[in-house]
């Protein structure tokens, strides 16, 4: 009877460790009272980078700070609460997480009940691939955990096919719809580490914008073992971030309502974006194999060595040059893709660099006369010049058409016989 007890305890044991082992990542998010709530990480060990969105309830919960857990330590944390009732975290360590712990504490200054809710969340790892997300759970106030939420078992990095329209799933068809977040490669080499890199011609600038507005972003100290009859530091704190955001030229194409011709088409896309990034090509085509470079120029920014994020892009190499505050970002469009954006960390601010990118299109116009017969011709046949599939012909259905027009003149001509 002890050997057969004895059996089913084995049994059992080895049940809820394969159970547990299959869950993979998780987050929970506990709530120990008096405003403070815990997000929990469960076994994070392939994960290097979370994208986390909580919301809460307002106006039971009020003026949040965000402190780093135990888990993270030594990681680049960034958290925005200036917007009620949501709280952006975005994480990112050089090495890969271990085991289980508090990820972030979030404190709010006013509390009476309320719940917090994460949700979305991205895990990514080491090389910068998306492992997993995760929807929406929640705590409330005064009670003690939450039900445990596992991540989905990991996503592809490619877009899936609407079978219906035969667009890639969130790329042509809304605007906004930028693709993962790919945070795992952030952590850069600092500015005294020479790289032997040759610098590429710039792309001329005809016009300037005003300088990125300042934000700010800190990373966190180390943490630190207090010496006997010394009391432990508190936890480090999040400082709170803004983003400066350039004018993407797809915005500029959405806010025109002038005139339309080929000419003042390609100046919408001539106007440099910002004053310290270029793209090079300064418009490509999210084919899947067509890849930019952003050169970012710090020479007129005093700080420490960047950190860099990439969304609705994939890294492919990252460089800079040896004589001068100039760095080469090497990015792959994720296929499909009409959004993208690079997100620098530099010091107390971070700025947002967007990607002039469009999917490829059949039948684009290959002669100036064929681009002003599209753009005469939309106004009368607007069905027949919706691009990307949503229904209606817009400004962002000329944005595809004149981009994938550039695209072909930037084509290098083939040699003669």
């Amino acid at each position: 009877m002890t050997r057969h007890i004895g059996l089913v305890v084995t049994a059992i044991i080895v049940f809820l460790v394969s159970a547990s082992l299959a869950l993979g990542a998780s987050l929970t998010i506990d709530s120990s009272g008096n405003g403070v709530f815990t997000v929990q990480g469960n076994n994070m060990d392939e994960v290097a980078a979370i994208d986390l969105t909580l919301s809460y309830d307002t106006p039971a919960l009020a003026s949040p700070s965000v402190n780093q857990g135990s888990l993270i330590s030594g990681a680049l944390l960034a958290a925005n609460t200036n917007n009620p009732g949501s709280i952006r975290i975005a994480i990112a360590k050089a090495s890969s997480f271990s085991g289980s712990g508090p990820v972030v504490t979030i404190t709010f200054a006013t509390h009476a009940g309320g719940s917090v809710r994460i949700a979305s969340a991205n895990l990514v790892d080491i090389n910068g691939n998306t492992l997993a997300s995760v929807g929406s759970t929640s705590t409330t106030s005064g009670s003690n955990s939450a039900p445990d939420v596992p991540f989905s078992p990991p996503a592809a990095t490619n877009p899936t096919t609407n079978p219906s329209s035969g667009n890639p799933t969130g790329t042509t068809g809304t605007a906004g719809s930028s693709g993962p977040t790919y945070l795992g490669t952030v952590t850069m080499p600092s500015d005294n580490q020479p790289q032997n890199e040759a610098k590429p011609a710039p792309v001329p600038e005809t016009a300037a914008r005003p300088a990125e507005a300042p934000a700010s972003a800190e990373a966190p100290a180390p943490v630190e073992t207090p010496a006997p009859g010394k009391p432990a530091a508190g936890p480090n704190k999040a400082k709170e971030i803004g983003t400066a955001a350039n004018t993407a030229v797809l915005e500029r194409f959405r806010a025109y309502h002038g005139e339309k011709t080929p000419a003042i088409m390609i100046a919408l896309f001539k106007q440099p974006v910002s004053t310290s990034f270029h793209q090079i090509p300064f418009v490509a085509l999210s084919d899947g194999t067509t890849t930019v470079t952003i050169v970012a120029d710090f020479s007129a920014v005093s700080g420490g060595s960047p950190n860099f994020a990439l969304k609705g892009a994939k890294l492919i190499s990252l460089k800079k040059n040896a004589a001068s505050s100039m760095w080469f970002i090497k990015a792959l469009p994720v296929k499909g893709a009409l959004n993208a954006s690079l997100m620098v960390l530099r010091d107390d601010r971070v700025t947002e660099y967007p990607l002039t990118i469009a999917p490829p299109i059949p039948n684009a116009a290959s002669t100036e006369a064929q681009f002003a017969a599209f753009l005469k011709d939309a106004a009368k046949t607007p069905a027949q010049h919706d691009v990307n599939g949503d229904g209606k012909y817009d400004g962002i259905d000329d944005y595809i058409y004149t981009a994938n027009y550039l695209a072909a003149k930037q084509k290098p001509k083939p040699a003669a016989k």
